[in-house]
């Protein structure tokens, strides 16, 4: 099942939060290190989360390490990934509110986080959204530049291709579309496509995941069938790719499908899918649903 939890900053930072200080505690420094690293973390969330959702823990005798030390602190005694994750994330925020960069460890915690094994977790993270894309829409957020000096490694891993030859960012899609986290597929390839409208491959998951993820009452759904459709025709128009055209054809059929549940009437979807083993004869997919929609109108 999936965390259909909204994904905000202050459950992001609040989690952050929440792994570092267990991190601190359960490490081998002394109970006067653990308390200012923990100290400082406290200060670290109290500038960036609301103090109805944050409540402020002193340790000892109040001693604190400096933001820098206390990230560092945490970022080179964890062996997990995911913390170090949230760290990225979060590094430039910690960078952009305090008075002065402490180059030396701002060097030291950017290397253990700039690695390969570290932007996968960030990928693979619910919280990816929260990265922004290295470019204009930085430039649109009125963003310090220590955000996009931060992540623009990570935004050239995302674009890295795999086997398959897929971006690195496409696949991650693909196997949460799979997964049936359809929620994730639709927010993240609606932000690629602010990017790169006119990336089929892309528009293709996004629709795959709107038939797929639609639910509510019957208005709702037929309202966003038809949204989905109107964007299906919107690629099928300028389309050329045969690859692209069978699944634009699918889809449509399966949009024709869901609008005409109401009414029994299925021969403009059987058109779709005909259409799509015109293209692809081999296209199995296309070739069941026929069968089944055959199957269902002879029970009639």
């Amino acid at each position: 099942m999936h965390d259909n939890t909204p994904i905000t900053e202050t459950l992001a930072l609040g989690t952050l939060i929440k792994l570092s200080a267990a991190e601190i505690k359960r490490g081998k420094d002394g109970d006067k290190i653990k308390n200012a690293a923990l100290n400082s973390l406290m200060r670290f969330g109290a500038d960036f989360l609301p103090p109805d959702e944050f409540s402020v823990t002193s340790y000892g005798s109040g001693e604190t390490l400096t933001p820098y030390e206390m990230a560092y602190h945490v970022v080179s005694s964890t062996k997990s990934n995911d913390l170090k994750a949230l760290w990225y994330i979060f590094y430039p925020y910690l960078v952009v509110a305090s008075p002065h960069i402490d180059e030396t460890l701002y060097e030291k915690t950017r290397e253990l986080l700039s690695a390969s094994e570290v932007f996968a977790a960030v990928l693979s993270s619910r919280y990816r959204e929260l990265v922004y894309d290295c470019g204009e829409d930085m430039l649109a957020a009125g963003l310090a530049s220590v955000y996009t000096q931060w992540y623009e490694p990570y935004a050239e891993y995302k674009k890295e291709p795999t086997e398959n030859g897929d971006t690195r960012e496409t696949a991650c899609y693909k196997k949460l579309l799979a997964s049936g986290d359809f929620d994730a597929v639709k927010i993240g390839t609606e932000r690629l496509l602010n990017l790169d409208p006119y990336n089929t491959d892309i528009a293709l998951l996004n629709i795959a995941a709107r038939v797929s993820g639609i639910n509510g009452d019957a208005k709702t759904r037929l309202t966003e069938l038809g949204e989905t459709l109107y964007t299906v025709d919107e690629y099928l128009a300028s389309a050329t790719e045969l690859k692209h055209l069978t699944y634009l054809h699918y889809y449509r059929a399966l949009c024709l499908l869901g609008l005409a549940a109401g009414s029994g009437n299925a021969d403009e979807a059987k058109t779709e899918l005909e259409k799509c083993l015109e293209i692809t004869p081999n296209f199995e997919t296309a070739r069941f649903m026929l069968k089944a929609i055959d199957d269902k109108y002879k029970k009639q």
